[in-house]
């Protein structure tokens, strides 16, 4: 395999020409991604930007460490706020380095909600919702997992999720019902979540088709959303997917440290 882009970055902090002046047709020989551009993390790092079934999406690859690479996968919520500040990605990139994990924060195919359709880009408030019932975007998240596999080495074993309110909703009542046999992992489900509204598209009464998927769910008291993610918590269990969930006392909705909390759970998984 060629030699990785954050290879790359470290030789140019060692010479006299910067990062910032390489080529994206450079940073792309040197990384098994077709990289659109680059961004800035801490340290004198940097992600790739590319795309895969019509989502966009960042990777930062670990420091140090050796051998095939497990996946970390940030969901953003309505108006994908994190992922466009990069916050999610740097708050889970000491996790990553420690466990050798790539990390990856992807934008919904409409570039706001992933609970949508693709087609519906206004988010906001006032426009009309058009929820994408029948999971097409569970296609676009798949795809970017499928390119990662294509492009690293990666890990047998569970794949690491964190999603956040409307992420939380796409991965239960989407992806997982979708293709929760063929991608499972453990499931940090920060302030949202919703029981499947179609039937899943693979045998979820096989046990070895559910694999090592857990369901964590974290959310306030106060959360508007409550109901529905205490619907979808005896819901799943009882189509046999193991799950644990921790009410936030006097938060509203997503009112506490949701990336501490993905790391905390993943963390918590890895020492069963």
């Amino acid at each position: 395999m060629r030699s990785s882009l954050f290879a790359l970055v470290l030789a140019g902090c060692a010479t006299s020409a910067p990062t910032e002046g390489r080529t994206i047709d450079a940073i792309e020989q040197a990384t098994p991604l077709a990289c659109s551009s680059t961004g800035k993390l801490p340290a004198g790092r940097r992600y790739c930007v590319t795309s895969a079934g019509g989502a966009e999406m960042k990777v930062a690859e670990p420091v140090g460490g050796s051998g095939p690479l497990r996946i970390a996968i940030y969901v953003h919520g309505d108006g994908a706020g994190a992922y466009e500040s990069d916050s999610a990605m740097k708050a889970l990139l000491p996790w990553a380095d420690a466990n050798h994990a790539l990390v990856v924060s992807i934008l919904a195919p409409n570039r706001c909600a992933w609970w949508q359709l693709p087609t519906q880009t206004d988010c906001s408030e006032t426009a009309p919702p058009a929820p994408d019932t029948e999971g097409v975007n569970a296609d676009a998240l798949k795809a970017a997992i499928d390119t990662l596999k294509k492009a690293y080495a990666i890990a047998e074993g569970p794949l690491f999720y964190y999603g956040s309110s409307g992420g939380s909703i796409f991965l239960t009542r989407s992806f997982l019902r979708r293709y929760g046999d063929a991608y499972p992992g453990v499931f940090a489900l920060n302030c949202g979540g919703e029981k499947a509204d179609r039937s899943f598209a693979w045998n979820v009464a096989d046990s070895s088709a559910r694999g090592a998927t857990k369901l964590v769910y974290t959310y306030g008291d106060k959360d508007y959303l409550r109901a529905d993610i205490e619907t979808a918590i005896p819901f799943y269990e009882g189509l046999g997917f193991p799950s644990d969930h921790t009410i936030v006392p006097g938060a509203e909705h997503c009112a506490f440290d949701g990336h501490a909390r993905a790391v905390e759970v993943w963390t918590e998984y890895l020492a069963q």
